[in-house]
């Protein structure tokens, strides 16, 4: 579990260069294992497409472009639109639950709203597309200064059960980041150039 929770860290925080090779003996010696278990953190985390598998064997870091941003975003909303459909007699009482529990984000709520429509279905794909877009938080938060009123401003219509306003909300939410997608892959490789200690893996 060790090589697995670590290099899912490392992938999801965007340390891997997309496109370049995650290579097995480098990721051992780092994490001081053998290679066995590294291989197959890779190879469970190429099911999560946080990984890829290379044409001519071993991993890569995943290719993130503007059209595969727009993607996930888009696919995101669609979970979530879906999720409010399905849970749209339930309003009130998922409203409560949420109004009742104190220190959520914004991402939180919106697992919790998929997760509750019952669909394992959906939440797992919600959830693997999320960690795929998770690498472009520290691009969202300097390309979107108003990310934390925005962000509350979303949890405040969770709270005051009323779809309507959430969805649109939502749709303005998701509808900005597909927008920025362009941007949005522009900071993201500028953070990996950036002479930082979360730079080039």
């Amino acid at each position: 579990m060790l090589a697995l929770d670590q290099i899912r860290e490392r992938a999801g925080a965007g340390r891997y260069v997309p496109g370049e090779p995650v290579v097995i003996v480098d990721e051992a010696r780092r994490l001081g294992l053998s290679t066995t278990p590294v291989r197959e953190a890779l190879a469970w985390l190429c099911g999560e497409g946080l990984i890829e598998r290379a044409p001519q064997g071993g991993f890569l870091a995943p290719r993130l472009d503007a059209a595969v941003v727009r993607d996930r975003f888009a696919f995101r909303l669609h979970c979530v639109a879906t999720s409010l459909d399905l849970i749209a007699d339930q309003a009130a009482d998922l409203a409560a639950s949420l109004t009742a529990a104190s220190g959520l984000t914004l991402a939180d709520r919106l697992d919790i709203l998929v997760r509750s429509a019952g669909n394992q279905v959906l939440f797992n794909a919600f959830e693997r597309v999320g960690r795929q877009v998770l690498s472009l938080a520290s691009a969202e938060r300097k390309l979107f200064p108003d990310l934390v009123e925005e962000a509350l401003g979303v949890a405040r219509l969770f709270e005051e059960a009323s779809p309507p306003a959430l969805r649109a909300a939502l749709v303005a939410y998701h509808q900005r980041r597909m927008d920025a997608a362009p941007l949005l892959i522009l900071e993201r490789e500028a953070d990996l150039l950036r002479p930082t200690d979360g730079g080039r893996a």
